[in-house]
Order: C-alpha cells, then sequence, then structure tokens
C-alpha cells in the first residue's frame, strides 16, 4: 500500500508512467461506461491490464491474503464497497506456494494489518512487498461490487 511523505516517493518512471496511464483512463470514462465494459480482462497500454470483475463480498475470516511478485495492484472500485486489508509481507505464514503461471502466492491472516474502505471511484496501490485481501464485508453485510484490478507490469 503506497503511504508516506510526499517528498520521500521514489518510483520507477515507467512504472509511474503506467500507474498514470491506467488511473488517467479511468478518469476518462464515466461510471456506467465501466459498468458496461464485459466481465474479464482489457489490456490498455504496454504493461497496463485491466481486469473487470463483478462479485459478493464476503467475511475477513474466509480471505486469505495474497501477493505478487511481477506486477503491482490497483484495486478500484466502480460501484460497490468493501474493506481492503494490507500488512508488510514477512508477517505471516504462506498458506500456498507461489504460482508463477497466475503469478500469486496467498498467505495466512498477520497478527496485525491495516485497512480501507474502498468505495465509489476510490483505490488503493498494493506492491509486490504488500500482502493484502479485498472483498471484505462492510458493516456485516454482503454487497454486490463491481470492480477493476488493475495490473501493472514491473518489467
Amino acid at each position: 500500500m503506497e503511504f508516506g511523505l510526499s517528498k520521500a516517493h521514489r518510483r520507477d518512471e515507467k512504472i509511474q508512467k503506467r500507474i498514470q496511464t491506467a488511473l488517467d483512463w479511468l478518469d476518462a470514462h464515466s461510471t456506467e461506461e465501466l459498468l458496461a465494459e464485459p466481465i474479464g480482462n482489457k489490456e490498455i497500454a504496454d504493461g497496463v491490464e485491466l481486469r473487470f470483475q463483478e462479485y459478493d463480498t464476503r467475511e475477513y475470516a474466509t480471505m486469505n491474503y495474497e501477493t505478487h511478485r511481477k506486477h503491482i495492484d490497483i484495486h478500484y472500485m466502480i460501484q460497490g464497497a468493501e474493506w481492503v486489508r494490507w500488512a508488510d509481507a514477512g508477517t505471516s505464514e504462506a498458506a500456498s506456494d507461489y504460482d508463477p503461471d497466475v503469478e500469486i502466492q496467498y498467505f495466512k491472516h498477520p497478527a496485525f494489518h491495516s485497512k480501507a474502505l474502498l468505495t465509489d471511484r476510490h483505490y488503493a496501490i498494493f506492491d509486490p512487498s504488500d500482502l493484502h485481501a479485498a472483498h471484505g464485508i462492510v458493516d456485516g453485510k454482503v454487497n454486490h461490487n463491481h470492480k477493476l484490478c488493475v495490473k501493472i507490469a514491473l518489467d
């Protein structure tokens, strides 16, 4: 999760351009246009892939944390609400081996995590050093969400 002092911000220029490309593309489309996109993947630029999703939120106890090695995730809520949680890599036991084909590894719940409420047109950026869990129910009620997971390639 990106957090810090603006004067300390350091990100590779190519990666920062990819992130800005994704955010600019999203800002250029209305909520109605984003909701009309088909569920699935859409590449909008080199190293920038949008993954349109639709799902119901779930209880925290049923969730695993995940991380990736070759990309940054931008979780962008088109319409809905959910809790996203994160913790530093190395603060939890692995729940699976790393799968290079899917580019994911799952982890058990860490002893400590942070969380943020992701609502309409808001995003959170998760780096490979961030364990993260999304899709968390809000106020004890299951919600149906329309969301994007933007994959920003690190190569």
